[in-house]
């Protein structure tokens, strides 16, 4: 027979958590003391690679030396400490799987002023394609939410096909494996949840391990324009800081021609120039309106509502940070 017990003691369901948590946050709370965010880049310089495809404002602002105004708040450091952690503990498997593979390899930009590290180069690898000289291969981890992950492998929503990585995350991807001649590049996907085994049924995900996990291989045909052309970019946006100026509000991961018009909400415009109808003269004319997710992720987003958009002297910015 069943022993039946009395649970009518317990707290009912739905009971909220405590207004103030003592302990919980003991941990998160030692790695927030331990950050450095204004650690300089591998080689000091005004560039980071993985800065790679980033609003040209925010790059001005980093490499003109404008403080934040919008530090990484608590939840921020839990997210990236622990991709943190999983990218340490990826390097270390990969170096016992591939004992000489490189991790956090120091690197500098070809054709610009920028510097970095990439997370793992594995030199010598078996390639059916060449025999007679080391094959290379530059690759880039990234941990990413369920949801992104999700779109990334195509697994969103039904008919939607895959997104693949990040322009942002392409890119320093290509510039790193431009920086040490690499044959291929890849980006890995490490999801920190899981698709649940239904969904991965519906969508055709027959491998577990894909499920939270996905790679992309870049040629070099593929990638070496990819680098060449965030080279060219960035390039251009440091001559302006020398110049004195910061960039427009513009990214690639916006539509072409599209530029940030409110940093608080992340809102743009797309113009072109073209024929005004309303005065007959020429001008930039707004043709598309959108938002960005980029400025909610921004540690300039507060500064940058205060500026105008297009390019502006860095002394005006300057000047509103010490007013501030």
């Amino acid at each position: 027979m069943a022993i039946k017990r009395d649970l009518s003691d317990l707290p009912p369901a739905g009971l909220a958590p405590d207004d103030s948590p003592r302990f919980i946050s003991v941990l998160v709370d030692e790695w927030a003391d331990a950050r450095d965010d204004d650690k300089p880049t591998a080689n000091g310089t005004p560039f980071r690679h993985s800065d790679a495809g980033k609003c040209a404002r925010a790059i001005s602002y980093t490499a003109a030396g404008i403080p934040r105004s919008d530090p990484m708040d608590i939840t921020g450091v839990w997210n990236t400490s622990l991709g943190t952690l999983i990218h340490e503990q990826w390097q270390e498997a990969l170096q016992r799987r591939w004992p000489d593979a490189e991790i956090e390899v120091t690197c500098a930009m070809v054709g610009a002023d920028g510097s970095g590290h990439i997370d793992a180069v594995i030199r010598d690898y078996p390639s059916p394609l060449r025999s007679d000289a080391p094959w290379v291969i530059a690759y880039e981890l990234k941990t990413v939410g369920g949801f992104g992950f999700k779109a990334a492998v195509g697994a969103a929503r039904k008919g939607t096909p895959a997104e693949g990585p990040k322009a942002a995350h392409l890119l320093q991807a290509a510039i790193n494996g431009r920086a040490v001649d690499a044959d291929e590049v890849i980006v890995g996907y490490l999801a920190k949840e899981c698709i649940s085994a239904n969904v991965a049924r519906r969508f055709g995900i027959t491998d577990d391990v894909g499920r939270f996990a996905a790679e992309w291989t870049l040629t070099r045909e593929q990638y070496e324009p990819l680098a060449d052309l965030e080279a060219e970019r960035v390039a251009g946006i440091l001559d302006l800081v020398d110049a004195g100026k910061l960039a427009a509000r513009k990214s690639p991961e916006m539509p072409p021609g599209a530029e940030v018009t409110d940093p608080e909400t992340g809102a743009y415009e797309v113009r072109v120039w073209a024929e005004d109808p309303n005065t007959g003269n020429a001008d930039f004319i707004p043709t598309d309106t959108g938002s960005t997710w980029e400025c909610d992720y921004c540690a300039h987003q507060s500064l940058c509502a205060t500026t105008e958009a297009g390019r502006i002297p860095i002394e005006t910015v300057v000047s509103i940070g010490e007013v501030a």
